[in-house]
């Protein structure tokens, strides 16, 4: 019985191209990648796909499982552009998987505990609290200032590092740091 098995297996391997048994990454592992794309507030969408590469090569043991420079892709979940009224642009990306050397898509989580992906851009209005100084006019000449200036949009340019965890776990939130409430 043992022997057909290992033969099923072996014929498996052939047929396949893939071991019988597959190489795992440990799903807290830090993976460092850096974007391939420059994405703008000004005119991304929500659904929108960008790529990342990953900086160095994933190990399990002494094998690499994730190859230096592997292709990944994630999406646009949330983008506006700045506008009037001194309305920042807001962005959030999304890294969702690593194409694999063989063709498999291996899903990631952004890790949280470095620089995220979502951003908002500068506010270079007027503090609105001047608007409440009891001086005749000077309420609504900051209301009228800021109505005219525009917010800053948000740019994630090619090459901005971040990191992921290899995996879509849900167990993967324990290796997220929450900060104490």
């Amino acid at each position: 019985m043992l022997r057909r098995l290992t033969a099923w297996s072996a014929i498996l391997c052939m047929v396949t191209g893939a071991p019988a048994h597959a190489l795992v990454v440990e799903r807290c592992t830090v993976v460092a990648v850096q974007m391939m794309d420059t994405v703008d507030s000004t005119d991304a969408r929500p659904g929108d796909f960008f790529r990342f590469e990953t900086v160095n090569a994933v190990t399990s043991g002494a094998a690499v499982v994730v190859p230096a420079r592997t292709m990944g892709e994630g999406i646009v979940a949330v983008a506006s552009p700045a506008g009037r009224n001194a309305r920042p642009g807001t962005l959030v990306l999304e890294p969702r998987y690593l194409v694999l050397p063989n063709g498999h898509h291996l899903d990631v989580v952004l890790n949280h505990n470095t620089d995220s992906l979502i951003e908002s851009g500068r506010n270079d209005s007027l503090p609105g609290y001047l608007g409440a100084i009891p001086l005749f006019g000077v309420g609504a000449a900051v209301g009228v200032f800021n109505y005219f200036r525009k917010g800053k949009n948000i740019v994630v340019p090619r090459g901005t590092m971040f990191s992921i965890f290899p995996s879509d776990d849900p167990l993967t939130e324990h290796c997220q740091d929450h900060p104490a409430y």
